[in-house]
């Protein structure tokens, strides 16, 4: 749920035994050194078809004069980054992405997604009532308790025993093309793995794909429906991750995310709108 930090840009190396897809990041990155060895531990434990990149090696040492550097080695695929702006293959592929994951059940041993998502965000703002909030739409002025009532069901609601990702975007999806207009989608990035509904990390990507361009959620929505999701548990999805990127947004900077705190704004903005939409506002 938090900002970007610069991130190593995946290049192609060739060595001796063959070419690796390779991602480095020194010590001008320390979140992202700390979340690509995170991934290093998580993404072996993963479920086989979980459509990842897969890994084929990972280094994470200080070297004399350089400082620490992360490099996590994947094997050689034929990916690209999605096309900017998203067009109807790219944004298709990201959406059932994010709907297979969802598919899958998560190891035993992940934490619960509610351990990371702050389900008391209202709750929190309603007792606050900070300043910043009225950088947001006038739409919450008298609706803060009502959307704290919604949240309260989020155990119910965003519980399960499904494997979520909890950061796809555009910079943790890939795209491979198979000829024919079709593509697929692989995920990277997976520092923060959890157990939880189905539909959570299709609610997670949508409000980053509106910032990045893509149509609105429901109009996503009608296009790639989820099978088998109860409306009120979507709902009330959709309405804590709301109340925790605008709580999150009015924070101070984290230590190395400068920009961290606009991107959950313009984030928190879009989800509000998505919000409004299906609480009919």
């Amino acid at each position: 749920m938090s900002g970007t930090e610069q991130s190593g840009v995946l290049e192609v190396l060739q060595t001796t035994s063959g070419r690796s897809i390779v991602r480095a990041v020194g010590p001008e990155a320390p979140l992202t050194q700390d979340r690509m060895a995170a991934e290093a531990v998580s993404v072996a434990g993963l479920p086989d078809d979980i459509p990842n990149l897969p890994r084929e090696w990972f280094v994470d040492e200080v070297l004399p004069g350089a400082g620490r550097w992360v490099v996590l080695g994947y094997r050689n695929e034929p990916i690209r980054p999605p096309h900017d702006p998203w067009d109807d293959g790219d944004l298709a592929a990201a959406v059932e992405l994010a709907i297979q994951i969802g598919s899958s059940e998560a190891p035993a041993d992940l934490p619960e997604t509610l351990d990371l998502i702050d389900s008391q965000a209202w709750a929190t703002i309603s007792a606050m009532r900070p300043p910043g909030l009225s950088a947001f739409t006038p739409w919450l002025s008298d609706k803060i308790d009502h959307l704290a009532e919604i949240a309260g069901f989020a155990g119910e609601a965003m519980g399960g025993k499904n494997l979520v990702h909890g950061a796809l975007r555009r910079e943790s999806i890939l795209i491979t093309d198979h000829g024919w207009d079709a593509t697929s989608a692989h995920a990277v990035d997976w520092f923060m793995p959890t157990r939880g509904a189905s539909f959570i990390d299709f609610v997670l990507l949508l409000p980053y794909l509106r910032v990045d361009g893509a149509p609105p959620p429901e109009v996503v929505m009608d296009r790639h429906p989820l099978p088998d999701v109860d409306p009120d548990a979507l709902t009330c999805a959709i309405t804590v991750i709301a109340g925790s990127l605008v709580l999150d947004s009015m924070r101070p900077p984290q230590p190395g995310l400068p920009h961290g705190r606009a991107v959950q704004r313009e984030v928190a903005h879009a989800t509000l709108e998505w919000l409004r939409t299906r609480l009919g506002g």
